[in-house]
């Protein structure tokens, strides 16, 4: 397991796919704040974006992607005119509560459970192909976001607003078309664990726009770029792989190729800690997740996170998560109850 991985895991992500159809136009589509993001990507036809808070428009056409992974306002309309037009009705999304649509035009919103286009397979869209006999239809698959804002981790606080990824490169181009037809294909079929298959595709769609965000930004400095780096990454997938290999700042830099001065200014530029920090903090995350999702005895759990006695252990997660081991523990038992 590479360290993006690890931390996605860790934040407990998990997506909820829904299928956006317009038709004709004119049409626009509000999105307002959510707790935790939300992304799109066009399968059919084109439109236009406009964050809050801007006055620019972004074309988004078949193959493109954009994501808002803190959950930003935004706004998507057949055309530039459109963007203004006052929202008519709520759209019903049937489920979730926390992801309030409002639109005018001819607008559908639908769980991947009932497909907008109807029960004809024949008008079930195509990632990048256009649906029989109607060239005026936009089609997004979009991805409701949820994950555990509350850990404190350089990885969320580096969250861009806003990302956009354009399929030009054959390999980009060739996953986004096998993930967005598999998503097509199990959200208009009738499949044996279709809603666990549409979901956890709906997260590879996500971590996809991620990678390609992640290679193509020119910031030298942050933890997305770090998770990058030839020298800091390394060490940073070597923490996050952990197991009866436990890594000292030393180990790490040699690892990393770099003398211990450099590596560690430079992973305190880029991460936001020193390695030693970071490896700490990384360890006793790993034994809270433990603690709470696993029957291990405090003790092993303990030696696990590199603490010769409970009372070590204990004092540190105090420090942490300002609850002991067993209040932590305790949380889970309750709720399952």
């Amino acid at each position: 397991m590479d360290a993006l991985s690890d931390l996605l895991q860790t934040i407990q992500l998990s997506a909820k796919i829904y299928v956006c159809r317009a038709v004709g136009g004119p049409w626009n589509m509000q999105v307002h704040y959510r707790p935790q993001g939300i992304f799109h990507t066009v399968i059919q036809g084109q439109c236009y974006l406009r964050e809050g808070g801007s006055d620019d428009l972004v074309l988004l056409q078949a193959g493109d992607g954009v994501a808002f992974p803190t959950g930003g306002a935004h706004w998507i309309s057949d055309s530039p005119g459109s963007q203004d037009l006052v929202a008519e009705n709520v759209v019903k999304v049937t489920g979730d509560d926390g992801l309030l649509l409002l639109k005018t035009g001819e607008v559908t919103v639908s769980a991947s459970d009932s497909a907008p286009w109807g029960n004809d397979p024949r008008m079930a869209p195509s990632a990048g192909g256009d649906s029989p006999g109607d060239d005026q239809v936009t089609i997004l698959l979009s991805g409701a976001l949820s994950y555990d804002s509350s850990i404190d981790h350089p990885f969320l606080k580096s969250l861009p607003c806003f990302i956009q990824t354009s399929s030009k490169s054959s390999g980009d181009l060739h996953r986004h078309d096998v993930l967005t037809n598999l998503l097509i294909e199990e959200s208009f079929g009738s499949y044996p664990g279709k809603r666990l298959m549409v979901d956890h595709l709906a997260e590879a769609l996500f971590v996809q726009l991620l990678r390609v965000h992640m290679r193509k930004m020119k910031q030298s400095n942050g933890f997305m770029a770090a998770l990058s780096d030839p020298h800091i990454g390394v060490a940073l997938n070597l923490i996050h792989t952990e197991t009866d290999q436990k890594w000292t700042v030393e180990s790490l830099c040699k690892a990393a190729a770099m003398g211990r001065t450099s590596f560690t200014q430079k992973f305190e530029n880029m991460v936001g800690s020193t390695p030693k920090s970071y490896l700490t903090s990384t360890r006793l995350m790993k034994a809270k997740s433990k603690l709470q999702n696993s029957n291990d005895s405090m003790l092993s759990i303990a030696e696990g996170a590199g603490y010769a006695s409970e009372a070590a252990f204990g004092k540190a997660i105090k420090q942490r998560f300002n609850r002991t081991p067993g209040e932590l523990r305790k949380i889970v038992s309750d709720s399952e109850t």
